[in-house]
């Protein structure tokens, strides 16, 4: 497993942020505002923000701020990158 799929893993092994990714998966490259995420997942703001640092830290995810709000997005390359060293570790058994 490549060393740089190891903080994108152990970010989606949490139920919430994994819930979030599939969730900003859904909405494509339009992303989705902080308070969307936390609406749509029902989790507080406060609490929400604390999982999108993780995840933006991890290279998961991409924060533009544009104002006061501020639009995630999936890092697809990331993301991809992950899901093929799961694979090629798969491959190796």
């Amino acid at each position: 497993m490549e060393k740089n799929s190891l903080p994108i893993l152990s970010a989606l092994g949490q139920p919430t942020r994994w819930r979030a990714f599939e969730l900003l998966i859904r909405h494509g490259g339009d992303g989705m505002l902080q308070g969307e995420i936390a609406k749509g997942l029902d989790v507080d703001k406060n609490l929400m923000s604390t999982h999108l640092k993780i995840m933006r830290e991890a290279g998961l995810v991409t924060a533009e701020k544009n104002g006061r709000e501020v639009t995630y997005r999936v890092t697809l390359a990331a993301a991809k990158q992950a899901a093929q060293s799961m694979l090629d570790l798969i491959g190796n058994d």
